[in-house]
């Protein structure tokens, strides 16, 4: 059978990323001796020039299974591909993670949009029940249906790197990492086969379970293939020795993941996250920070203002806890995140001339050169002129 899987592209995602959930169903129906496809709409929407439903059409699959956040976009795609036969709106939107109730929620949507059709409904619930296993007991992603060249997923220096899972939580909220030996073979067919070097450690925490950690980093400092890796971590459990062992395992960059609000809150959380900060930076890795918001904060632009002085070479937003639909939607929540970025990147600015200048020199220059009083709009080189209209506090 030929079988198209089209993933839609998130609204919360500041830039695409391949969709693995589906990579993993696309494996299990290619072992079942399927034909399968991957339509990432994300890379399509980046070439106008190229009609994602034209290829389908050409494809001519008799299954397309249509992966979003939302039920009613993919059920709009998917009433756009009746062309190819059976067409499944599935709540498959997630893209670098495996959470335990993905498979759920899609089987019950299956139920729902295909209450006939028994081979159909029995293959894709096959699938799916699937992405419910360890992660062990499947196959590796079918990378081999994406064009990872076309992810805007690359280092500094512009080489090529991709997400890896490394685990996953299970039901009761506990991590379920993956064993070090497979996910090593998985790392060496990355290498062997796409050519890729460049990893993104995702689905756990690197720091959720020690142990396993230092048998990941020893297996990594044996392989000897140039593997570089980034991963998220808890702050508050690194060591000066963990660090240094990362270095040496090849890791190049971190995430640091917390919640604005303890930042905010207590200056031993702040002191501990900007010691950490310098520690990894001192040891040559760059330092994101992953910062939640509380979305009925009603100070978030002091949050972000005291984010700025972590010394984080990359800050990315999320809303920690979704709330209720009927009170923020999800274009709200993207319009929150965007805000924040935005009053980031100038309260970054300010901090620069305040590292060079003291806090008062440095903010009443910083003050004045957006005024234009010097002949032309200051700013710090990361700052567009978006963020230089942004006014302060607003």
């Amino acid at each position: 059978m030929k079988i198209a899987l089209v993933a839609l592209p998130r609204l919360d995602e500041p830039y695409a990323t391949p969709p693995l959930p589906l990579c993993y169903v696309a494996a299990f129906l290619e072992q079942q001796r399927h034909i399968v496809r991957i339509y990432d709409q994300a890379l399509y929407q980046s070439d106008p020039r190229v009609d994602y439903l034209e290829a389908i059409r050409a494809f001519r699959p008799q299954v397309t299974i249509v992966a979003a956040d939302n039920v009613a976009e993919a059920a709009a795609v998917a009433g756009r591909v009746t062309f190819s036969g059976t067409a499944l709106p599935l709540l498959l939107g997630v893209r670098d993670h495996l959470p335990p109730w993905l498979a759920s929620h899609a089987l019950a949507e299956l139920n729902r949009v295909l209450p006939h059709a028994p081979e159909v409904k029995r293959l894709v619930a096959c699938a799916l029940l699937a992405l419910d296993d360890d992660l062990d007991r499947l196959p590796f992603p079918a990378r081999h249906l994406l064009a990872l060249e076309r992810y805007p997923l690359t280092t500094p220096k512009g080489e090529l790197r991709t997400p890896v899972l490394i685990g996953r939580l299970r039901r009761d909220g506990t991590p379920a990492p993956r064993q070090p030996a497979l996910l090593m073979t998985e790392l060496r067919s990355l290498v062997q086969e796409h050519g890729v070097r460049h990893v993104m450690l995702s689905g756990l925490a690197l720091t959720d379970d020690l142990d396993w950690l230092y048998a990941v980093l020893s297996h990594l400092s044996n392989m000897h293939l140039g593997i570089r890796w980034e991963g998220r971590v808890s702050y508050t459990r690194l060591t000066t020795t963990l660090l240094e062992a990362f270095r040496r395992s090849g890791c190049e960059a971190l995430t640091f993941e917390f919640a604005a609000l303890a930042a905010l809150e207590s200056k031993s959380e702040r002191d501990a996250l900007i010691h950490a900060v310098r520690q990894a930076r001192e040891l040559g890795m760059r330092v994101t920070g992953h910062i939640a918001l509380d979305p009925q904060y009603p100070a978030i632009p002091a949050v972000v203002d005291m984010s700025a002085t972590f010394g984080l070479d990359e800050v990315r937003f999320f809303v920690a806890h979704p709330v209720e639909a009927h009170q923020y939607e999800a274009a709200d929540m993207a319009a929150l995140i965007a805000l924040a970025r935005e009053h980031y990147r100038a309260s970054r600015s300010r901090q620069y001339f305040i590292d060079r200048f003291g806090a008062h020199l440095g903010t009443m220059i910083w003050y004045v050169g957006r005024t234009g009083l010097f002949g032309k709009r200051w700013a710090h080189p990361h700052e567009t002129q978006t963020e230089i209209a942004l006014e302060h506090g607003r």
